[in-house]
């Protein structure tokens, strides 16, 4: 038996490399990558840590809402101040369910991004005064000892370290002045 030329070979081969790419095209057709590539939520970051715990439950929706479970799931530097769901529960009757509605999804931002400062901060690091929170507005910090009020809130877990920033729990929503009044809040 003699060996197969060249000729041959492709005669052979050609119909495989003819349906193979005419296969794959249909498949993608059948089955469309999104347009947009998901941003994943990496393992060990805040939004991981806070969706993990079940005292955030009502925070991790809240940041789901927003977009802001994405953006504290991925690379940056952050210090979340995170209210439990028994400090949501504390909110006037109805202002969750109101800041949840999709119209209102910018107010319920700032009201998180009111509980974010950009970097790390240890509760050591913690003075008396101010700092700059990421929706722009400053938010009081309290110092007397070993004890930390964040706004009005006392801290009761601090430095809960994450792969993109440090997590201290408070027991307070904290209201911006910017949504004062708004559902009863800040009242």
């Amino acid at each position: 038996m003699k060996n197969p030329t060249n000729t041959q070979w492709a005669c052979l081969l050609a119909p495989i490399f003819i349906a193979v790419p005419a296969t794959m095209a249909q498949k993608a057709l059948a089955d469309p990558a999104p347009a947009e590539e998901a941003q994943v939520v990496k393992p060990g970051s805040l939004t991981k840590i806070i969706a993990d715990s079940t005292s955030f439950s009502l925070f991790t929706k809240a940041l789901v809402a927003t977009g802001l479970a994405t953006t504290l799931g991925a690379d940056g530097t952050y210090t979340v101040f995170a209210p439990t769901d028994e400090a949501f529960s504390r909110l006037p009757e109805g202002a969750l369910a109101k800041l949840m509605l999709p119209e209102n999804k910018e107010k319920l931002r700032s009201l998180l991004l009111y509980h974010v400062i950009a970097g790390r901060m240890f509760a050591v690091d913690f003075k008396d005064g101010e700092v700059k929170t990421m929706n722009g507005e400053k938010l009081k910090i309290d110092v007397d000892g070993k004890d930390i009020k964040i706004g009005d809130a006392k801290t009761f877990s601090t430095d809960v370290l994450a792969g993109n920033g440090i997590l201290h729990t408070i027991g307070q929503v904290q209201v911006p002045k910017s949504l004062d009044g708004f559902a009863g809040l800040g009242d």
